[in-house]
């Protein structure tokens, strides 16, 4: 695997990981903070819970297709 692309895979798991913990310390809010954290958000930005989905799932397709396990560089 180049490292280029090892690189990037590296920092997706990275990636990763933060959208998880913003997730984690989002679901701790109150629905009321919850909805002023999104009322200020950009208007294309998706909710902590729907990164992290989605984070998690680009990375384990990227691992898969390229038969890795792991994330280190």
């Amino acid at each position: 695997m180049r490292t280029e692309l090892r690189n990037f895979l590296y920092e997706l798991g990275n990636y990763a990981d933060k959208t998880h913990i913003l997730k984690d310390h989002y679901e701790k809010l109150t629905d009321e903070e919850k909805t002023l954290v999104m009322d200020l958000a950009p208007a294309d930005q998706l909710s902590p819970e729907t990164q992290d989905k989605l984070a998690f799932e680009w990375l384990s397709a990227v691992q898969k297709k390229l038969s890795v396990q792991e994330k280190t560089p």
